[in-house]
């Protein structure tokens, strides 16, 4: 078994997969390191350990010991790279890509086998390009939904009730409606803009979703040929970081 973590700026998920066909086992998040210490399925030893971090410094040191502490191995730590998996970094400086990015980019590039759109929408929403080449074209990065929706709240006198409003995006009728609707509004066109762009140049272009708000963004996206990919920069990781059987 192999035990995959991915560290983010509110969460830290993990992962249990077979190391013979990558076939799920468990899995779950908890909210930081010591939640962590507690989940009864990572009591199991795992022949590789292999993380994901967004994270620098402290969070990460204490996942390294803690790992070679449990398990007695050498966390696996997946860094961005000028090229990996066929995909290459058009970055001048290919480190200051996300890790959280590049792993995606690198799953979708050998799910898709050729260009490929990749939107994660978590705490930031990303967009990224991927030409049939593998070539990393560029994307964008803005505040995912609950961001926009706390930055007005905190820089405006707007107050949501915690309730929200349901999910359309349709014109509001009450303040909670228009931030809701506006922020869903905001990102779908921003994602549909540059996926219907690509698609225009190459039908054949796959189009991912992925991250904890792809569910709703894909319900309500026009775009036909999109896929929910959870896990994505879960199966980022092994690519980067493969395990090799001894």
């Amino acid at each position: 078994m192999i035990l995959e973590l991915d560290v983010g700026n509110s969460r830290i998920k993990w992962r249990q997969i077979a190391e013979a066909d990558a076939r799920l086992i468990a899995c779950g998040d908890v909210p930081g390191f010591v939640e962590l210490l507690d989940v009864a399925e990572l009591s199991r030893k795992p022949v590789m350990v292999r993380m994901c971090s967004v994270r620098g410094g402290e969070v990460n040191e204490q996942l390294g010991q803690w790992v070679e502490d449990k398990y007695g191995l050498e966390l696996q730590h997946a860094v961005v790279s000028s090229s990996c998996g066929g995909v290459s970094n058009q970055y001048a400086d290919p480190g200051r890509l996300g890790i959280d990015r590049w792993l995606a980019m690198l799953a979708a590039f050998n799910k898709a086998r050729g260009s490929c759109v990749i939107i994660d929408a978590g705490t930031a929403l990303t967009v990224d390009v991927i030409s049939v080449t593998g070539q990393h074209i560029g994307g964008y990065i803005v505040p995912g939904l609950s961001l926009m929706r706390d930055s007005l709240t905190a820089n405006t006198r707007i107050r949501l009730s915690e309730a929200g409003s349901p999910a359309s995006l349709s014109l509001g009728h009450s303040t909670d409606a228009a931030v809701f609707n506006g922020t869903l509004v905001t990102l779908l066109a921003l994602i549909e803009r540059v996926s219907q762009s690509i698609l225009s140049e190459d039908p054949q272009t796959k189009v991912y979703f992925t991250g904890g708000d792809a569910d709703l963004l894909h319900s309500l996206s026009a775009i036909d040929s999109s896929e929910r990919v959870p896990g994505l920069v879960f199966d980022g990781l092994a690519v980067a970081c493969p395990y090799v059987y001894s």
